[in-house]
């Protein structure tokens, strides 16, 4: 009896510590350390000890995996809601175990070289669902941690972040069936290899010759505010004060566009006729666009939005954003989880319900991303089909502190630009601040002396290309998606 119990206490610690190994080398692939050549190993240990286990033994190891992972790559949230970080944790780390779940299934009914596609399809159908269900939580996708591999990730126009997220998984699987049969896969290797050969070869091509139609130059702000800040009432000259200050930087620059970050001016907009006038004489005595964020008021109604003021000071029209962002707000299933209110009271916002476009005339047509929506390509692409020739972001990450969160936000927001073809301005007030080409480089960035980009004040500028076709992706969505949904569906038929 001994024996056994030493013998399972030792399965334990392997267990655990393959789990530990999987969510480290996962994390790793992510901001700030990003190495993300380790992405494409990540999750061979946790496949080793799912390999031939039952399902509900498989269940468990992977839920453990996964609530590892997301418990080190989100932490942050937990600067916004404790107990919403700890529900959201919970719940994301059973999209693992449901994967876990699935690859037992499959291993035991399909042969080798469809196995890898199905289960990689498996993947990929649950980053999509996790995106989605309950307002979704997209950030930390597996093709994520590429983005900085342009070529690669050019395949996104198509297949949206999924298709890069499938390459991934693909290659972590073929890699485990590697060590498992300790030699090489000639078929499936050539198979796999072929495919990212195509893939990078797209890449290289659409970088090449996808055609350039104008040009916008667009100035960043980055004011650097405390919520401290943001939350006093008196402090809102000296923030105003701060943030025109560092636009007048671009006074010799002739630029088409000035973007300020979320909560530009704290509060609601129509509260502050002193200051909104300011605002307005800014854009006026410059004679260029300010794009700012505040919150807009109608009845017992509020919004977080977007304003654009014109050259002559007038306010020429608002966004009301569209997606808000649960816990920060507004309380999901407010029904079942209204007892949150006791410790974190929380007041919904409103969601806005338009696509919105503004014209800086001459095709020069843009759409303004509020906080977390620049990484949602599937919103993002209603947008381009209303016709936005680039994007704008303005956000406010200093909730989530000197973390990773900024730098994820980042990644998210390169992919919606290649998935559609369009540049983005991002201004956030504590950053990162940055101007991001249709193709996902990252062309500037407000940095301080030292190369810090969060939590440091100051602006740049810079000119954006524009591409006006439309991608497959903004065309047709999440076609790829759908296609590996129906993948899984024909394996377990044919299974």
């Amino acid at each position: 009896m001994a024996k056994n119990f030493t013998t399972a206490m030792q399965q334990g610690i392997l267990v655990f510590l393959s789990c530990l190994l999987s969510a480290g080398l996962l994390v790793v692939s992510f901001p700030r350390l990003e190495l993300s050549f380790l992405a494409w190993i990540a999750l061979v240990p946790l496949l080793c000890i799912l390999d031939g286990k039952k399902e509900w033994r498989a269940f468990r190891r992977a839920y453990l995996c996964g609530f590892l992972f997301f418990a080190a790559a989100i932490g942050w949230v937990c600067y916004v809601t404790y107990i919403g970080a700890f529900l959201l944790v919970a719940f994301l780390a059973l999209y693992f175990a449901l994967f876990g779940v699935a690859f037992v299934f499959f291993q035991r009914r399909l042969k080798l070289i469809p196995r890898l596609f199905v289960l990689a399809a498996v993947w990929v159908a649950l980053e999509y669902i996790r995106s989605h269900f309950l307002s979704g939580f997209g950030w930390v996708k597996l093709g994520h941690t590429q983005y900085k591999n342009l070529w690669l990730i050019q395949i996104a126009d198509k297949t949206g972040i999924y298709g890069v997220s499938y390459l991934v998984m693909l290659v972590n699987l073929l890699v485990f069936e590697t060590v498992k049969a300790r030699s090489l896969l000639p078929r499936a290797s050539m198979i796999v290899g072929a495919i990212i050969a195509v893939v990078l070869t797209n890449g290289w091509w659409t970088m090449g010759h996808t055609r350039q139609e104008g040009e916008v130059k667009v100035g960043v702000v980055q004011p650097d505010i405390s919520l401290a800040d943001d939350w006093d009432e008196a402090r809102k000259p000296w923030i105003i004060g701060k943030t025109v200050g560092l636009t007048q930087a671009f006074s010799d620059k002739k630029l088409d566009l000035i973007v300020w970050p979320e909560t530009s001016l704290p509060g609601v907009f129509t509260d502050a006729p002193f200051l909104t006038y300011e605002i307005r004489a800014t854009a006026a005595g410059m004679h260029t666009p300010i794009v700012m964020g505040s919150i807009d008021q109608e009845g017992r109604h509020y919004y977080n939005s977007a304003f654009y003021i014109g050259t002559d000071g007038r306010v020429l029209g608002h966004y009301d954003k569209i997606h808000l962002v649960p816990f920060g707000e507004f309380l999901p299933l407010r029904p079942i989880l209204g007892w949150i209110d006791q410790f974190v009271p929380l007041e919904d916002f409103t969601p806005g319900t338009k696509y919105k476009v503004f014209s800086l005339g001459g095709q020069k047509n843009f759409s303004v991303l509020i906080c977390f929506e620049d990484t949602l390509g599937s919103l993002c692409r209603h947008f381009a089909l209303a016709g936005a020739d680039f994007f704008v972001n303005i956000t406010n990450d200093a909730w989530f502190e000197q973390t990773r969160a900024p730098y994820l936000h980042l990644q998210g927001a390169v992919f919606s630009c290649v998935e559609n073809h369009r540049a983005l301005a991002r201004a956030a007030n504590t950053g990162v601040s940055a101007l991001i080409d249709p193709w996902g480089r990252i062309l500037t960035t407000v940095t301080n002396g030292k190369g810090r980009k969060i939590f440091v004040t100051g602006s740049t500028w810079g000119t954006l290309p524009l591409v006006h076709e439309k991608t497959f992706y903004t065309k047709y969505g999440d076609v790829f998606t759908w296609a590996c949904f129906l993948c899984i569906v024909v394996a377990m038929a044919i299974s």
